[in-house]
């Protein structure tokens, strides 16, 4: 698996370094290159969490193995202090009955600005490594994947997944919790709010419920 997606980060080298290149007086971290650990794919419903973007990362174009050394010693917030984002994913691998600190995580965006939200010039350049997430998801073949992107990256979303269906879950509005319906996606692919605002909205037990139901 790593293998495979060190060969397709390869492969877009040069783009990354088009897009640092472009930006080299900015704050740009990345790219986010994943490397899932070992009990990713040993667990009853191999989990990707898609979110939007990092807060502070590795800046290596150069050296992509030491980019993606980056994210297995992060080990999906394994040391990390205990955010809305990891505290709900680890209810959501506990919901699903996986262990701990086993799901596997990218974001939509592969840099970062200033540690938040790229936009204008900067959105539009890193939107060009979009496509990746579509790669990503076909090498590591999760059986859940939620996207905690909310619906302000929908239109990103379809652009990566052309004709892709974003239906509501019921009892909700297809803002709130939509399933994503495409043939590169798992069956089990759903978007919802970025976890700081599932808890902020109150919606968060009833998200893990929705999650619990899912291995019904």
């Amino acid at each position: 698996m790593k293998e495979q997606l060190l060969k397709a980060y390869k492969y877009r080298q040069a783009d990354f370094k088009t897009v640092k290149t472009k930006f080299a007086d900015e704050d740009m971290a990345g790219p986010f290159l994943m490397s899932p650990n070992d009990k990713y794919a040993l667990q009853p419903y191999p989990l990707l969490i898609v979110g939007q973007e990092t807060n502070g990362w590795g800046y290596d174009v150069e050296d992509l193995n030491k980019q993606m050394k980056v994210y297995e010693y992060f080990n999906v917030g394994n040391d990390y202090y205990a955010s809305p984002f990891w505290n709900v994913t680890r209810k959501v691998e506990k919901a699903l009955g996986n262990e701990p600190h086993t799901c596997a995580w990218t974001n939509i965006s592969k840099f970062d600005l200033d540690g938040g939200r790229s936009y204008g010039e900067y959105e539009t350049a890193i939107a060009t490594l979009d496509n990746l997430l579509a790669i990503e998801i076909n090498i590591i073949k999760p059986k859940v994947c939620l996207f905690f992107s909310g619906p302000s990256f929908d239109g990103r979303i379809k652009n990566i997944f052309p004709d892709i269906e974003f239906v509501a879950v019921a009892g909700h509005t297809s803002r709130q919790l939509s399933q994503l319906k495409h043939p590169d996606l798992p069956v089990l692919t759903f978007r919802s709010y970025h976890p700081n605002y599932l808890r902020r909205s109150g919606l968060e037990s009833e998200f893990i419920n929705f999650i619990t139901g899912l291995t019904k």
